[in-house]
């Protein structure tokens, strides 16, 4: 799928090195949008020469092919070019990356990844198909405690290669978030390594041959208008410093579930000369024009280094597991792919199917016959309740992506109902991604107040919404949920709880808190406890019963609520379900 066809060393390292040089190299995918996106304007423009400018009035260049030349002869020139036969980038100060996945305001990404490391990229152009490895080691966010509770950095080595077998493989270290000591992983696999490795050389090359580069311009974030090329197949815009006709944005689209219509922007800037090249030594990753989310810098550039010859040693006897041969999975967007490996977060492609899905269904309280479980289990399993009410009306509890699918497949076969309702414990993509696929069968979301811009592609007739501190209450004769917004601000400003408990309450009535992210059960020892008690405090403050009630988190196994206060050392009043103050009973 990857080969190259056409001849030459500029071909090989402008087809395959600049679409693999960054590919792995930080933990967002800024580096990899460089040199990927960058091969567009390089490899379209060595197929052309220097001829006649197409001019406007105005000065500007108006022919696509004037603008790849120019940009070429900016970089250096193909005689420069061509004479690369290896690249090392050296980052020893800046590698910084913010998540967009898991930001705990609705606004920006104020949840730091990684806030510091140190990375080195090779690449190797002297055979068939370009390789390239990445050292690296990051030091997480606090965030991420979950995974690390010491925050040990992750370091690990990648190697990966071009062509129809390409792949991508870990040699050194854990790639693992969750085992930091563990071996290394082999080969990655196949919808990981494709984001990595789509829009490659085929791509590039078919496309120039059939000579379909466009002028496009394209604003910055602050406003001002480039010119640029833009490839409608690729998807594709190079924007020129119009100072200097070096490549300053090369700017990609995707159709994010929440946001739309999206811009994914890498910026490059601070050039310098390497053998006669024009080198960017910093890169950048902006979303939509304003959200910074990646940032690395070469402080050194070495060119035509002598590597050592199992510098790219692969695992095993280098033959490439089928399932690890890029490929693309048409269920998984390159915003969700990117946004979880950007964060250390791919968990794999969900292996969920409808009969597991309906094995992991049960109905676990019997004075709650219209509250349902769905727990997958293992370790990347996660948890979804459902409610049914006499009115018809189905309501589930959180939305993972995927997952979602199968749901609505149960609860239409099981139920012979449409789902009407989707409630998000909080915004983060793992738990929200499923919403789009609710609402597309007819489901209203809810959510906060303050959350609910957020969701940009929800029509507004489909969003219900309650205060920010309140709540919203369903009911039916048998029982009553409650959707409460916790003013949280540890894990998401908009993170809420559910309380599933009869409509008309007794003192020994049972009662089922779901929840997400402020206890797992698994490890709740190392876990944060600023989480843990902010949802106590929260039980507190809305006189939940805290006396053996059924806590159902969506990660990890279930419990109680005295699971959580006994680790935390909190000081639990005693409540009586007909105390919950946001109750409203039948009796």
């Amino acid at each position: 799928m990857f080969r190259v066809t056409i001849r030459g060393p500029v071909s090989r390292l402008i087809s395959e090195s600049v679409a693999h040089a960054f590919s792995w190299s930080v933990p967002h995918p800024i580096a990899k949008m460089f040199v990927r996106h960058i091969s567009l304007v390089l490899l379209a423009a060595a197929q052309y020469t220097l001829g006649h400018l197409h001019s406007r009035q105005d000065g500007t260049t108006q022919d696509p092919a004037v603008l790849l030349a120019l940009g070429i002869e900016a970089l250096g020139g193909r005689e420069a070019i061509s004479s690369l036969q290896s690249l090392t980038y050296v980052g020893e100060t800046i590698l910084r990356g913010r998540t967009l996945m898991m930001g705990i305001s609705v606004a920006g990404v104020d949840n730091a990844a990684v806030t510091a490391g140190r990375q080195n990229i090779s690449f190797a152009f002297d055979e068939t198909h370009v390789k390239q490895r990445i050292d690296k080691i990051a030091a997480l966010g606090p965030g991420w405690t979950f995974g690390r509770a010491n925050l040990m950095p992750m370091d690990f080595s990648i190697v990966a290669e071009g062509g129809e077998s390409g792949y991508a493989a870990v040699t050194r270290g854990s790639y693992n978030l969750y085992n930091p000591s563990g071996e290394p992983q082999g080969y990655l696999d196949v919808c990981l390594r494709r984001d990595y490795f789509d829009d490659l050389p085929n791509r590039h090359i078919k496309i120039l041959s059939n000579n379909k580069f466009t002028t496009r311009q394209g604003e910055t974030g602050a406003g001002i208008t480039l010119a640029g090329v833009h490839d409608d197949t690729l998807e594709l815009t190079v924007l020129f410093d119009p100072a200097t006709n070096l490549p300053y944005i090369i700017r990609s689209y995707e159709d994010h579930p929440f946001f739309g219509a999206s811009t994914h922007d890498l910026l490059v800037h601070d050039y310098a000369e390497v053998n006669g090249v024009q080198i960017p030594q910093r890169f950048k990753t902006i979303y939509n024009g304003k959200h910074l989310i990646g940032d690395y810098r070469a402080d050194q550039t070495i060119i035509n280094d002598s590597l050592p010859r199992d510098f790219f040693a692969v695992p095993g006897n280098g033959t490439v597991p089928e399932s690890s041969v890029p490929n693309r999975n048409v269920q998984y967007s390159f915003s969700e792919i990117g946004e979880t490996s950007a964060n250390f977060l791919w968990p794999g492609a969900y292996a969920g199917t409808k009969e597991s899905i309906a094995a992991s269904i049960s109905q676990p309280l019997q004075d709650l016959p219209g509250f349902w479980t769905i727990s997958p289990g293992g370790d990347l399993g996660m948890r979804q309740g459902l409610v049914e009410l006499e009115d018809g009306s189905v309501i589930v509890l959180d939305a993972p992506p995927h997952q979602s699918k199968l749901v609505i497949e149960w609860v239409q076969t099981n139920l012979g109902k449409n789902i009407t309702h989707v409630w998000p414990t909080h915004h983060h993509h793992d738990h929200a991604f499923g919403v789009v696929d609710y609402v597309a069968q007819g489901a209203r979301l809810i959510v906060p107040e303050h959350a609910a811009g957020y969701y940009t592609t929800v029509p507004r007739e489909q969003v219900v919404s309650y205060p920010r501190g309140g709540s919203y209450v369903l009911k039916d004769s048998k029982l009553q949920l409650a959707l409460v917004d916790m003013e949280a601000t540890i894990h998401a400003e908009d993170h809420g709880y559910a309380l599933v408990i009869p409509s008309c309450p007794v003192e020994t009535s049972s009662s089922a808190i779901f929840d997400a992210d402020h206890g797992n059960l698994a490890f709740i020892e190392t876990f944060d406890h600023a989480a843990v008690q902010e949802l106590l405090n929260s039980l507190t403050r809305d006189k939940v019963p805290g006396n053996a009630h059924s806590f159902f988190p969506s990660h990890g196994p279930a419990g109680n609520i005295t699971d959580l206060i006994s680790v935390s050392g909190f000081m639990y009043p005693s409540f009586s379900p007909k105390e919950f103050v946001h109750s409203q009973m039948a009796c």
